[in-house]
């Protein structure tokens, strides 16, 4: 049993590759040179290198299960730190002219058991992670201007490779047509051509901690009721060495990092263990305040607000119709769960073309919000502390406010992105004071000048995966910068 640093010393070009069965597993191990043993976190991954590569592969068994699979690839992508991560192994076929022994290689990952049971019956909520454009396009070339299949037996040497959706469930499917479950698949997921088990948690892991990662799948059976029978002729264990000599072929197309006409995989780098990362932005982007949110509401009264907003980098997601209706009933849950709303409190749903928001509006002047848009901004808005007749900005109070509403956000289910641009406002600002809660004079107020917004603009970005690890220290700048601000107001 090694650490990694002594079992590859000079290993600069790493990928990760997880399966879920020993089969799987095996059929990659047989590709890597002297392997040696890793053991991090109960999980025990071989290190070698792939033969005829310059690529170290970390490779370990993840078990059956989204669950398994997620929390798994997000520890060895934490730990390992890839330049990418792949999943392998064997999956069903859902279509006729997807055959045993094929590959298929998931240009997007369905999670289709996701969904809401009411006196209406089953509502489907899906959730999708689309695999690295880079990697797909790898694969393409691999599949296309190589002779990776004379490595295959030449009985199987005429097999095809599909790039097209994969769907993940928790459960194996063995129906024949007709059934309920394919039935269900077809209505709601029709393009997608085969089903596993783990998809869904490897690609939502890998998403989050912004590696580049692909899927690539053997088709073992038909997922039609003759699993039993394919099984038995050793249908998995082909459809499992086929995949891992194509993925092999696909790493060794990757340019290497370290090469001089390499190119970085990562459009969003990992940040280190111990350590937020702000980067620079290419471009401005847009975030949309509260009062942008609600262009007709009050904006004049009511109390002074702290409103934390995560925009999506790059600014590409959209989040569907179907997907923004689901939402609103998901926030109130999710800031009941939480605390952020108490059961009590009478909620307001605002269902608009371009957002979704759940906000609070009592007699007593809570005024509080969580909303997602269409373009995949997170918001979410509180009072500030008025312990008298000052609104106060307190440093150590407002950074654990941040931190808690950081967390609310990064809980939120909407579409996957690497990273986010973080802003933060204070609006009605003439009665707000930057001093300690402990040490306000209830019977006084100092009136500001101007009742400039203070403002902490979206001016860099860090890691999907930050926000989730570095909330505290992500809070801690935000305040800070809040407060420098208060002292230095710009307009927006």
């Amino acid at each position: 049993m090694q650490d990694k640093g002594a079992a590859m010393t000079e290993a600069t070009n790493e990928v990760l590759v997880l399966t879920a069965l020993p089969l799987e597993f095996r059929a990659m191990h047989g590709l890597l040179l002297e392997p040696k043993r890793i053991d991090h976190a109960g999980t025990v991954f071989a290190c070698g290198r792939l033969r005829g590569t310059s690529w170290t592969v970390y490779l370990a068994i993840t078990g059956a299960g989204n669950d398994s699979a997620a929390a798994i690839t997000e520890r060895a992508v934490s730990y390992f730190r890839p330049q990418a991560a792949f999943f392998t192994g064997i999956a069903g076929s859902l279509k006729p002219d997807v055959f045993p022994n094929d590959v298929v290689v998931a240009l997007e990952v369905y999670a289709y058991h996701g969904g809401k049971e009411d006196s209406e019956g089953f509502k489907v909520r899906p959730r999708s992670w689309e695999t690295t454009h880079l990697l797909q396009q790898v694969a393409m070339y691999a599949d296309n201007a190589t002779d990776w299949r004379a490595k295959l037996p030449e009985a199987d040497r005429d097999i095809k490779v599909h790039f097209k959706p994969i769907a993940a469930g928790d459960r194996v499917l063995n129906s024949p047509a007709g059934s309920s479950p394919r039935l269900f698949l077809d209505q709601n997921y029709n393009d997608a051509v085969a089903v596993d088990m783990e998809g869904a948690g490897f690609a939502s892991a890998a998403h989050k901690a912004a590696v580049p990662h692909l899927l690539v799948r053997g088709i073992s059976d038909m997922a039609d009721g003759t699993k039993q029978t394919t099984d038995g002729v050793g249908m998995q264990e082909s459809a499992a060495r086929n995949a891992a000599l194509f993925l092999a072929e696909v790493i060794a197309q990757i340019s290497p990092a370290s090469s001089p006409s390499g190119s970085n995989l990562s459009s969003a780098p990992l940040e280190p263990v111990n350590e937020l990362i702000w980067h620079p932005l290419d471009r401005p982007v847009e975030v949309s305040w509260r009062k942008d949110l609600f262009p007709s509401g009050p904006h004049t009264s009511g109390p002074s607000l702290l409103e934390i907003h995560l925009v999506p980098v790059p600014s590409t997601v959209r989040v569907p119709v179907s997907r923004m209706r689901q939402l609103a009933n998901e926030l109130a849950d999710l800031g009941r769960s939480r605390g952020f709303f108490s059961n009590l409190e009478r909620l307001e749903v605002h269902d608009l073309a371009d957002m979704i928001a759940v906000t609070v509006n009592d007699r007593r002047g809570r005024s509080a919000g969580l909303a997602i848009t269409s373009s995949g901004q997170r918001s979410a808005w509180e009072p500030l502390p008025n312990p008298g007749l000052t609104y106060v900005l307190d440093e150590e109070h407002t950074r654990e406010r941040i931190t808690v509403l950081l967390a609310l956000l990064e809980a939120v289910e909407g579409p996957a992105t690497p990273s986010y641009a973080p802003a933060a406002a204070i609006e009605k600002t003439m009665l707000v004071t930057v001093e300690r809660l402990s040490e306000v004079n209830r019977n006084s107020a100092g009136l500001r000048t101007s009742d400039t917004p203070i403002v902490a603009e979206p001016e860099e970005a860090v890691t999907a995966a930050a926000v989730a690890s570095h909330g505290t220290e992500l809070a801690e700048e935000l305040t800070a910068r809040l407060i420098y601000s208060f002292r230095t107001p710009r307009r927006r």
